[in-house]
């Protein structure tokens, strides 16, 4: 209980935080503060993963794979300005290019011929699976109305999680991925997704805060609520290869900053093509 609390307590604080600065860059019209949350947690989260890909016998160039990774986004986030969605190109053929050459080079010179498919595959794959997928918030900050996009898209998917969470501690008897998550349900899944529908209905019941319609916003609760679980059960397979409970120890009682933004590394992309799909930009 005393953890539940916590939770309750520093997840109130960090939705607090968030929210006042997602609030400081709409008056200003800008989105530095916004960006540089993104980055910053970009760039631990990449941290955390190539901590756990060492405890499975990895190399990854740590250094060299969270600064190309931070610098890749901000180039991204630079770049976007003025634009709409990811015609930017995140990762361009010349930068991608770049990325593999140097990576070998580093990998030749610093360590020779062992483990180097390995070692700079972890690298490149921690890249995409982190700093690019992350950069999705950006290209949805930048819809019309894309302040109040992402803090749907935030709330659909985090309050989706904590409504699993706790309802399925109570109610959750058929395991839902038992070898990847032992304590995810089946119950706690469909929970999940109420209150994922939910939150998208009373957001967009909102005028102020409204950007799609309520049968829209039915649809969008339930695919976002449903790949926000399938982003969660993803840091799990990875944690439960390294062998480990948490990415982190970051934030109490969440664990890491990896740990934080799971949901959010695959509900991101699937509300920006949520949105391209259905042509409701």
């Amino acid at each position: 209980m005393s953890t539940l609390k916590t939770r309750v307590k520093l997840g109130t604080v960090l939705f607090a935080v968030f929210f006042g600065v997602m609030v400081l860059d709409a008056l200003f019209s800008i989105d530095i503060g916004f960006g540089c949350i993104a980055a910053i947690a970009a760039g631990m989260g990449l941290y955390e993963f190539y901590n756990i890909a060492a405890k499975c016998g990895f190399r990854p160039f740590r250094i060299s794979g969270i600064g190309i990774g931070i610098w890749l986004f901000a180039s991204y986030w630079i770049s976007i300005h003025g634009e709409i969605g990811l015609e930017s190109n995140f990762f361009r053929k010349d930068i991608a290019l770049v990325l593999i050459f140097l990576l070998l080079l580093l990998q030749a010179v610093a360590r020779g011929t062992k483990d180097a498919i390995k070692n700079i595959s972890v690298t490149i794959f921690g890249i995409f699976y982190i700093p690019f997928l992350l950069s999705f918030a950006i290209a949805l900050r930048h819809f019309p109305n894309g302040t109040c996009v992402v803090i749907m898209t935030l709330l659909v998917s985090k309050f989706g999680d904590i409504g699993g969470y706790l309802l399925g501690r109570k109610f959750g008897k058929h395991k839902l991925a038992r070898s990847v998550s032992p304590n995810k349900t089946v119950e706690g899944a469909c929970f999940s997704i109420i209150f994922s529908i939910l939150v998208a209905v009373i957001f967009n019941c909102i005028p102020q805060t409204r950007v799609i319609s309520l049968p829209w916003s039915v649809l969008f609760g339930a695919v976002v609520g449903a790949f926000a679980i399938s982003g969660d059960l993803a840091e799990s397979l990875i944690k439960r290869d390294a062998n480990v409970k948490d990415a982190g120890d970051l934030v109490p009682s969440f664990g890491g900053v990896l740990d934080v933004i799971d949901c959010l590394l695959v509900s991101m992309p699937v509300a920006y093509y949520f949105f391209i799909f259905f042509n409701l930009v």
